[in-house]
């Protein structure tokens, strides 16, 4: 279902005027990400071998982008951030 989401939202066409630099931007950032993902996700399927730098930083990753989310999503929906 977020598969579905996130390609619909990169299939719309960029907005006009002011708007169109930071939906494309916007539409670049999303699309570097799946790009990301999909590659982390065939190299975990094929159960490549991490070192325990590379977990570490991983995890760390996960965590950054899950507490911007989640920062981000409290903010659209007009909830206190801290």
């Amino acid at each position: 279902m977020a598969h579905q989401a996130i390609e619909t939202r990169l299939a719309q066409p960029a907005c006009e005027g002011a708007d169109a630099k930071d939906h494309t931007e916007t539409d670049h950032a999303l699309r570097e990400l799946w790009n990301s993902t999909a590659a982390l996700r065939n190299m975990l399927d094929q159960d490549s071998p991490l070192s325990d730098l590379e977990l570490l930083l991983l995890e760390n990753r996960f965590h950054v982008i899950q507490t911007t989310y989640y920062r981000w999503n409290r903010k659209q929906r007009g909830l206190p951030t801290e």
